[in-house]
């Protein structure tokens, strides 16, 4: 199951082109509040913008909004309505909606700008993800819908092209989890301080400081959210 798993994340990967795998040259600046994104992992139009935080090398706050989820009450209460993805950047003071509109921001604010021919093909763009999304269906619908969300936030070390780390994204997003994001997609600055963390560089990489849990390996993570959360 593990096996036909990954490789099966894996396929979403290859249609994607690995987009979110590598940092963009010229990433260098980081927001003093951390991103807030509401979103939910199997939309496309979320999926685009998780792969341009992973390759600005952004932290970011994630409010899994499966179909269901109370995180949705919660967008609407922010935003005004359920659409999604929904992004916050407090030091901006901006609250956006529309996935390229979000994404030009980020460009703009924590980039060098967004190339021209990048928005021009921002409708094959689309269609690619939703592709993807209907390829692995996962993380549509909120398996425990009103939650309380635990005392202390989970953090994951990822990167968005990583198959294995999307296993793990599904299921936190399922078990509408809250967590934190430490994108470490190659060329990432912040590689150094996982491996002094954690003791190499591997992802997914999760954090639990409520049970005081770390660990690597997909299929044990998986295995513990459920355990404890599911």
């Amino acid at each position: 199951m593990g096996r036909l798993g990954n490789i099966h994340s894996y396929a979403v990967s290859v249609l994607r082109g690995g987009r979110g795998m590598y940092v963009s040259r010229g990433a260098a600046k980081q927001p003093a509040q951390v991103l807030e994104l509401w979103e939910f992992e199997a939309c496309p139009y979320c999926r685009k913008v998780r792969e341009v935080l992973s390759e600005l090398d952004l932290d970011f706050v994630s409010h899994p909004c499966a179909r269901g989820s109370n995180n949705r009450e919660q967008a609407v209460a922010i935003g005004g309505k359920a659409q999604f993805p929904l992004l916050v950047d407090a030091d901006a003071g901006v609250t956006l909606y529309e996935s390229e509109a979000i994404i030009d921001h980020l460009y703009a604010r924590y980039g060098s700008g967004r190339a021209g021919w990048a928005r021009a093909v921002s409708p094959l763009n689309t269609l690619e993800s939703g592709l993807a999304s209907a390829v692995r269906p996962r993380g549509r619908v909120a398996r425990a819908p009103g939650r309380e969300q635990p005392a202390q936030r989970l953090e994951l070390w990822n990167f968005e092209a990583s198959p294995y780390c999307r296993k793990v994204r599904e299921a936190l997003h399922e078990l509408n989890l809250d967590f934190r994001v430490h994108n470490v997609a190659k060329r990432s600055v912040k590689r150094k301080d996982l491996v002094a963390r954690g003791g190499k560089m591997q992802v997914p990489y999760l954090v639990d400081p409520n049970t005081g849990t770390a660990m690597y390996e997909s299929d044990d993570i998986v295995a513990y959210l459920e355990r404890t959360y599911g």
